[in-house]
């Protein structure tokens, strides 16, 4: 039903940011209809259909990003387009704004800065959606880049990647969000490198990624973190209330033996004491 969702949305772009209602006979009009399914996909990031599986974050990024870039290039004829973002959100501003923005706008203004931790977890997956669909296009070919919502992911790469790393160290990390991370911010390089990124760009990315592993000491070293292995269980057991828990398994490094786990901090500290930013996103995907 997700799946269906996103190619509906994305057949159906012409009706994005409008609303036509007829208090009449209650009847909801296309653009209504869309905003409304838009915003149950949202609602199911951290919901308790999400606690059973967690990889249906991931699909509902999918689908978004099916509406997200249905639109293909040109320019939106809403003049809010390109406004300038309130500081909190705004329900209304949201809905006027065409698919590309208005789910980056939704995504980091209202869903990343939820204060449960279900939700936040839930975000990596989507923003790994929306990067990776991004990077794979670019890849394949950059006249690509020049489609309306790649050009907003170039736009807020920076964000996007300061969004995973604090994802990446949060204490309530779930296997699913950090390894959604560690892609989503390899993705992000493989765009900034294909699209020729502005060089202060480039820099800024590789200097963030490199600044957090240099100085955050907690990337799985809390008893918070999911590992592979207890996600594993918790999928097969179906104990979505067991989410929240705590175990007494430190997560992260568990499964990992002393001699490979030392192998991967000596080239992680080699590659930041080299300023060798490349290593580490090579590191990312092991």
């Amino acid at each position: 039903l997700i799946q269906a969702s996103g190619l509906l949305l994305a057949a159906s772009t012409s009706g994005a940011g409008s609303s036509n209602t007829c208090e009449k006979d209650g009847f909801v009009g296309l653009g209504g209809a869309r905003l409304q399914c838009v915003d149950s996909l949202f609602g199911i990031l951290g919901s308790a259909v999400y606690k059973k599986d967690d990889e249906l974050s991931l699909v509902v990024g999918e689908a978004l990003v099916k509406y997200a870039d249905a639109f293909g290039q040109g320019e939106w004829s809403s003049s809010i387009s390109s406004a300038e973002w309130p500081k909190a959100y705004d329900e209304k501003f949201a809905y006027s704004l065409p698919p590309h923005v208005h789910i980056l706008y939704t995504l980091f203004e209202r869903e990343f800065k939820s204060s449960n931790p279900m939700k936040k977890n839930s975000c990596a997956p989507v923003m790994l959606a929306i990067v990776g669909h991004a990077s794979r296009l670019c890849n394949i070919d950059t006249v690509f880049s020049q489609r309306a919502m790649i050009q907003e992911v170039i736009k807020f790469m920076v964000r996007f990647q300061s969004n995973f790393i604090h994802l990446l160290s949060h204490p309530k990390a779930t296997q699913l969000s950090r390894e959604s991370c560690c892609r989503g911010i390899a993705a992000l390089r493989g765009l900034s490198t294909v699209i020729s990124a502005p060089i202060t760009e480039t820099e800024s990315l590789n200097s963030s990624l490199l600044k957090a592993f240099g100085e955050t000491s907690n990337y799985g070293g809390s008893a918070m973190i999911e590992t592979e292995a207890q996600a594993r269980e918790r999928r097969t057991n179906g104990e979505g209330s067991n989410f929240d828990a705590p175990s007494a398994e430190v997560g992260g490094t568990s499964g990992l033996s002393e001699a490979a786990l030392g192998a991967y901090r000596e080239m992680a500290s080699a590659a930041v004491s080299c300023d060798r930013p490349d290593v580490l996103y090579s590191l990312m995907m092991l």
